[in-house]
């Protein structure tokens, strides 16, 4: 057992060895102990050396607690957080149970490349300079405040990331999303990128009337601005230069 514990909330990336971080190998071979969803854990199982403890879907609080408690008793603790813990993973959560409770505990937030990093390139580069990324489960945020910042991320033009988009409970919130998207971008093409990096990646461009019938809950879905450009499988949203420079070669 270690003199001092520490807790790393690692994020794993989208889900292959390719791109897992260096440093997130690091700490996931040194530590006491990895937590983490099951699905999760299936990403790195080759990699990790501690105590492997498993929980479900929906249990991130018990995870979160169960980490910090072998924290306190001096264990090098992981916790694994699919993509990148800050965005929709556990970081913020350990960072709330940590401020709420007064807990004094050395950690660490190992970042990762989220799904939105890896899906990009696989269309060119459909997400470039500004853009919004949100979430289309109303789990833990009302549904009203999901549809209020939806709309001001298409007013403002921004390449929106949609995660979450859709699952057997919640198929009606993303096709009030694709109501929503057409009122400010018609019926417009959508790129859809399914289980990145992993087996049985998928992606396509389609019209957005398409999408409800196409995209789950492993799907992101990439909404362009109106100065996206679409060709072929490519969507390309400039950064500008061509406003400055002579681009042709």
């Amino acid at each position: 057992m270690q003199s001092q514990g520490k807790l790393y909330v690692v994020g794993i990336g989208p889900g292959c060895r390719e791109l897992l971080t260096l440093k997130a190998e690091e700490v996931l071979k040194g530590a006491d102990y990895v937590i983490g969803h099951k699905r999760y854990l299936d990403f790195i199982r080759d990699v990790v050396v501690g105590k492997i403890v498993e929980s479900g879907m929906g249990k991130e609080v018990e995870r979160v607690k169960k980490a910090i408690g072998l924290v306190e008793d001096g264990y090098v603790v992981c916790l694994v957080s699919g993509g990148d813990p800050s965005i929709y993973g556990l970081a913020p959560l350990v960072a709330e149970v940590i401020y709420r409770n007064g807990i004094e505990i050395d950690w660490e937030v190992v970042p990762g490349v989220s799904a939105l990093n890896a899906a990009s390139p696989l269309f060119g580069s459909a997400i470039a300079g500004d853009h919004a990324v949100i979430s289309l489960s109303d789990l833990l945020t009302p549904w009203d405040i999901i549809e209020r910042r939806l709309r001001k991320a298409l007013e403002g033009d921004f390449v929106i990331a949609l995660y979450n988009p859709s699952s057997r409970r919640r198929k009606s919130r993303l096709e009030n999303a694709v109501e929503i998207i057409r009122e400010y971008r018609g019926n417009c093409f959508v790129a859809l990128a399914r289980n990145v990096c992993r087996d049985g990646e998928e992606v396509m461009i389609v019209r957005l009337d398409e999408v409800a019938e196409l995209a789950d809950m492993h799907t992101l879905i990439i909404i362009p601005s109106s100065g996206t450009i679409v060709d072929g499988d490519q969507m390309i949203t400039p950064r500008g230069y061509s406003e400055k420079y002579n681009l042709e070669v």
